[in-house]
């Protein structure tokens, strides 16, 4: 069975990244044969992380990066976790205060985080609206309430399921060309 972590950080009294982690959750949940674990950053231990085939790693938008703790968290962990964990897969997601707050930024931040550690860090041409797309990582204003919202977060969590049954479990009914969802590719006009 394969094994996906989903490591977050949410901060203030909205706790907007909080609120996207359910459909990264459910995204993941559409692929069968997948465990997964929930764990906000404060709750973390590195074991989670070695244990994890692969990560779905979420904090607010922090002036275009990383949330302190998320960056902390993995700084202080450095040296346990260095060369250990080459070869799993990662995708990230935020909620920014706006779009063109940010969002994308820190999704790039926590994908060269990720690549430091040895991850396989992918994008994601599909669209889940007309215009809408993730293709560095699902990015929400605020709290995910329009479907296309939910449904980035959904992709992300889905695509790295598929990812890593596909690669560490050898299920190529996985590998996203032969997804048999909608890939909305009309929607990029």
């Amino acid at each position: 069975m394969a094994k996906i972590l989903i490591i977050y950080d949410s901060e203030s009294d909205r706790k907007f990244t909080s609120t996207a982690v359910p459909y990264v959750k459910e995204g993941v949940e559409s692929v069968s044969g997948m465990e997964i674990r929930v764990k906000h950053v404060d709750e973390a231990e590195t074991e989670d992380v070695f244990w994890a085939d692969g990560i779905a790693i979420g904090c607010p938008t922090h002036l275009g990066g990383v949330s302190w703790k998320m960056k902390k968290w993995w700084d202080d962990r450095t040296p346990d976790i260095w060369f250990k964990t080459d070869g799993k897969f990662a995708v990230p997601f935020t909620s920014a205060g706006s779009l063109g707050g940010g969002g994308e930024l820190a999704c790039m931040a926590m994908s060269v985080m990720m690549m430091n550690m040895g991850y396989f860090v992918f994008g994601i041409t599909d669209y889940v609206a007309k215009k809408e797309s993730l293709h560095y990582g699902a990015v929400v204003a605020g709290e995910p309430r329009a479907e296309h919202a939910k449904e980035a977060c959904r992709r992300a969590g889905r695509r790295l399921a598929e990812w890593v049954g596909y690669y560490m479990e050898g299920r190529k009914d996985l590998h996203p060309l032969e997804a048999k969802y909608t890939r909305f590719w009309e929607l990029a006009d």
